[in-house]
């Protein structure tokens, strides 16, 4: 909590400089207006609906492009991590320089495969997103220790019962770490997209008003980019202590 307050307080600290600065004219207001200047522009745009009607479309592209992605690399990491290792071993070379590939040159592909619209979005978040849950997750059911799961049977629980009391608590903690890696990656993949080639969202505010040269308007999108990429990494860190419960008492002790 004592954190939080120390990130407000910094966060403050920096909008007061920067206030200054341009008051000041240390900052040359053409390239840099001032902060109340921006502030104002974007609760405009929020009073007016337009900034929230953004903010809405690419959220919707990110939770398409998670919910894919979770539902093709979460069991498919429990299957190669779990039952499969040899076949995990197999494709690992595959998958890794798969992985390694820089995102933004595979866009021409995807517009290419998929067009410019939405689903080519989708799929470039997808992609992104996919690796670092499958690897997480593969890493997660391997640093299990065998004598559980031994144990586990020892004592007559079937593969169900082994699989929700003793893998899935196991491996949960790496499965959030692969997620918020993947929700870091997916948001900054979508920025990207939607600059390349977007009629809407978030980084289409900072593309269009960069062709505009409308400037508040442009520092409105980073600021809107900032904001909504600090409340995701907050939502998933709160969904991690809501679920992993234990973690917290850990801590404690």
């Amino acid at each position: 909590m004592k954190q939080r307050y120390v990130n407000i307080i910094v966060v403050a600290i920096f909008f007061l400089i920067w206030e200054l600065a341009a008051r000041t004219e240390v900052l040359d207001t053409q390239f840099i207006p001032a902060f109340s200047t921006v502030a104002l522009r974007m609760f405009k745009m929020a009073l007016s609906g337009e900034l929230f009607v953004h903010i809405a479309i690419s959220i919707e592209r990110m939770a398409i492009g998670f919910i894919l992605a979770t539902i093709v690399s979460v069991p498919a990491g429990f299957i190669l991590g779990g039952w499969v290792p040899k076949l995990a071993r197999f494709f690992n070379p595959l998958f890794t320089n798969f992985s390694q590939i820089n995102p933004f040159t595979l866009i021409p592909l995807f517009i290419i495969l998929f067009g410019i619209g939405e689903a080519g979005k989708v799929s470039i978040i997808f992609w992104v997103i996919l690796w670092p849950m499958l690897f997480t997750t593969m890493a997660g059911i391997n640093q299990i220790d065998p004598i559980f799961i031994k144990g586990a049977r020892s004592m007559g629980a079937n593969g169900i019962q082994i699989f929700f009391n003793v893998i899935l608590p196991g491996s949960i903690n790496r499965i959030f770490t692969g997620i918020k890696t993947a929700l870091t990656v997916g948001f900054t993949m979508l920025i990207g997209t939607e600059m390349v080639g977007s009629e809407a969202g978030i980084g289409w505010i900072v593309s269009n008003s960069q062709k505009n040269y409308d400037v508040p308007k442009l520092y409105v999108g980073i600021l809107t980019i900032a904001i909504v990429g600090a409340l995701i990494s907050v939502l998933a860190d709160n969904l991690k202590s809501s679920i992993i419960v234990w973690e917290d008492d850990l801590k404690e002790e």
